[in-house]
């Protein structure tokens, strides 16, 4: 999923994948995960969407940034049921988001989920796992002086989906690579 809507492509299957849920800093993660992760997050961006716009970007390896990973065990052969491990992994990443900026005003971006997962509530995992990180950081500010304010670029389609959490819309909607976006806020 990207920052769109969950659809359910798995034709009626009643099972769902058991997700595992982790995240670190870029710099944290093996070479393999890097891939995966960069792999997704193009095949969704680039590919799926058909944006041109420069997926990977410096915010990634800031020491500040931090990616929640939604990881899938596949099976194992010849019947993966979940498609096949990424390399170097008995596991397969199947979603990711990123957080970064300071306690006070953070920015979540880049939730993507692989086509054949959504509709399986992955999404929603992930962006409370980022919440939880943006919820954590923000304890250490002073509650009577400052306030924490997560920050999102939603597409417009999934406007409905982040309001579930309290997000609100700021501003006007503006197209970013022929696709409408609008800026939304969640206080803490």
């Amino acid at each position: 999923m990207t920052d769109t809507q969950e659809t359910n492509v798995t034709s009626g299957t009643a099972e769902t994948p058991e997700i595992h849920i982790t995240g670190k800093q870029l710099l944290a993660m093996q070479p393999g995960q890097v891939h995966a992760l960069y792999k997704l997050r193009v095949d969704t961006f680039i590919n799926e969407q058909h944006t041109s716009f420069a997926e990977i970007d410096d915010a990634d390896a800031e020491p500040g940034t931090h990616h929640v990973l939604a990881y899938v065990h596949p099976g194992h052969a010849p019947n993966y049921k979940w498609g096949t491990p990424d390399p170097g992994s008995p596991l397969k990443l199947v979603g990711t988001a990123r957080i970064f900026g300071p306690a006070e005003e953070q920015q979540v971006g880049r939730l993507a989920v692989l086509p054949e997962f959504r509709g399986f509530g992955i999404a929603r995992q992930i962006v409370d796992a980022t919440l939880e990180v943006a919820r954590g950081r923000a304890a250490a500010l002073d509650p009577v002086t400052q306030k924490a304010v997560v920050k999102i670029e939603a597409q417009v389609a999934t406007q409905p989906f982040y309001a579930s959490y309290g997000f609100e819309p700021v501003g006007e909607p503006f197209t970013v690579e022929g696709i409408e976006h609008q800026e939304m806020h969640l206080t803490l």
